[in-house]
């Protein structure tokens, strides 16, 4: 790294410093893939480094949620949660009258208790 290349090493020192995985394309038999930089030290061109991406998203659906499951809010107290009612195909119903869509359950910052489980987030990798 020298002053004229620095910039292109500020994205990923920033994500280093938010926990992110730094890796590095690494050729090996004359194959390449990317491997988790271990140390990462700015001694390679930055373009042959980047940010692990997060694996993507999507909303649970009925199978994720067995009887005697409870949903929370992540803004509410881990003490304040809802009983699942109902797991239909699209939605589900929570306490006495709380209807939502799996989707929403995931925008909304929601958390599923499973029986035997601790809190998780109401979604699933693709």
């Amino acid at each position: 790294m020298n002053k004229e290349n620095a910039h292109l090493y500020l994205p990923l020192v920033q994500a280093l410093a938010d926990g992110k995985t730094i890796e590095i394309l690494a050729n090996r038999k004359g194959c390449e893939d990317w491997e988790e930089v271990l140390d990462f030290t700015c001694s390679c061109p930055p373009r042959t480094y980047r940010i692990k991406p997060e694996p993507a998203m999507i909303p649970l659906g009925p199978e994720d949620v067995p009887p005697g499951s409870v949903l929370r809010k992540g803004c509410w107290p881990e003490h304040a949660w809802q009983m699942v009612v109902f797991a239909g195909t699209t939605y589900i119903t929570a306490g006495s009258n709380h209807l939502a869509y799996y989707r929403e359950l995931m925008d909304d910052n929601y958390f599923i208790k499973r029986p035997g489980e601790d809190w998780k987030p109401c979604h699933k990798p693709a």
